[in-house]
């Protein structure tokens, strides 16, 4: 497997690749930072995050186009000096990354919604174009070309460890970053203070501590009414209850071994089963993705090699997708896909898709006939089989809406 970047992808002979959730962090750190200067490396980084989204999202028209618009924003500064980038660059570079922030963790996809939201972004980036087009950025204020929207000259927001600007302002972005990785709509709380902290920007006021604080406080009253958070009773403490194995019905399961771990998924989720050439493995890890071109088989329709959804779809529509590779999440899991791995498992839910790369692959379905809930990144708990044996539930669901491919077909 290639070596780890030194911000958290994988470097593939020179291309940096990041991980769905390396994308999404990179993104939420950009939206945070002080720093508006947005080095090669940054950009560099930005751009690996766009490509893995847009290969993530490839069924998704408006944001695939949200996703182009941003990554076109990033293409153009890397092209222009930084003093020659217009500020509204960046301002609009911000926006849209909080945008496809909030589209990526809504767990419910809503076509009129991200097509409202497509037209919006469209709208800002037109207007962006037309503006650098007719040359006023480059021919105003050049002391003011690398500062935020109407930021007086010499008071660029950077990092307090760089200038002599409020030092509290760093320590509360710090309190505010572990919001970063929680999925509870959080996102939108980051996307609203991205908003007031530009409008600040715009009428000329600095970043201060004071200036964040009264923008989270009033996002947190919005969030929360008073009337509410008086009425609410006093919280009982909880009772930690440590969780029971409880009978279940009869579940037909498949024994999937990822890496050194062995764990379940159902088998109505079970879509392919198929050996991994090892010639193949290599481009599809460094890809990311398994063309299902790759699978078929003279004699042998395509799609009937699946089950569930995907062999529902006509040959020539299966021969024009591809399925990312998944990497499920938890202690003890491996972070990246198996490198070694002998077998490729495809997994449905609905109308979502993946693959994952496994070094062993149950022949046969088993039986699970009793569980116990107990969270653990995408492990649902622990399924008991009917031999006696136990192992981690996948919870395939919360997987393939992380990772998997959508067909809106």
């Amino acid at each position: 497997m290639p070596p780890r970047g030194d911000a958290g992808g994988q470097a593939w002979k020179g291309i940096l690749i990041l991980s769905i959730d390396e994308s999404i962090q990179r993104l939420k750190a950009e939206i945070l930072s002080q720093d508006w200067r947005l080095s090669p490396r940054r950009l560099e980084l930005l751009e690996a995050a766009f490509t893995c989204l847009k290969n993530r999202f490839k069924s998704r028209k408006g944001m695939l186009a949200i996703l182009a618009m941003a990554d076109g924003a990033v293409d153009y500064m890397r092209k222009r000096e930084e003093e020659r980038v217009p500020p509204e660059t960046i301002d609009f570079l911000k926006e849209t990354m909080a945008h496809i922030v909030t589209l990526y963790e809504d767990h419910d996809y809503d076509p009129e919604r991200e097509d409202e939201l497509f037209k919006r972004v469209f709208g800002r980036f037109n207007f962006l174009k037309q503006k650098v087009q007719t040359g006023r950025v480059e021919n105003g204020d050049d002391a003011r070309q690398a500062v935020p929207a109407a930021v007086p000259a010499g008071q660029r927001p950077v990092a307090a460890s760089q200038s002599g600007a409020d030092p509290v302002v760093g320590r509360l972005l710090d309190e505010l970053r572990p919001l970063l990785g929680r999925r509870d709509g959080s996102s939108l709380l980051l996307q609203r203070l991205l908003a007031g902290v530009v409008d600040a920007a715009r009428a000329g006021e600095q970043l201060t501590a004071a200036r964040l604080r009264g923008l989270v406080e009033t996002l947190e009253r919005k969030a929360v009414p008073a009337v509410a958070v008086q009425a609410a009773p006093p919280a009982a403490p909880k009772v930690l209850r440590r969780h029971e194995v409880l009978d279940c019905p009869a579940t037909p399961v498949r024994i999937l071994a990822v890496g050194d771990v062995r764990v379940v998924v159902p088998e109505s989720a079970v879509s392919l089963v198929r050996p991994l050439k090892p010639r193949k493995r290599g481009a599809y890890l460094r890809n990311g993705r398994v063309p299902l071109a790759d699978l078929s088989r003279l004699l042998k329709g395509l799609a009937s090699q699946f089950r569930g959804p995907l062999a529902t779809m006509k040959d020539r529509q299966l021969k024009q997708l591809s399925l990312p590779v998944m990497a499920p999440h938890g202690i003890s899991l491996p972070e990246i896909p198996d490198e070694d791995a002998a077998w490729m498992v495809g997994v449905s839910h609905g109308n979502w898709h993946g693959v994952v790369f496994c070094a062993e692959a149950g022949e046969a379905a088993v039986t699970m006939v009793k569980f116990r809930k107990g969270k653990n990144g995408d492990i649902a708990g622990t399924a008991y089989l009917e031999d006696g044996g136990a192992a981690p539930l996948l919870d395939v669901e919360r997987l393939l809406r992380r990772e998997g491919f959508l067909t809106t077909a």
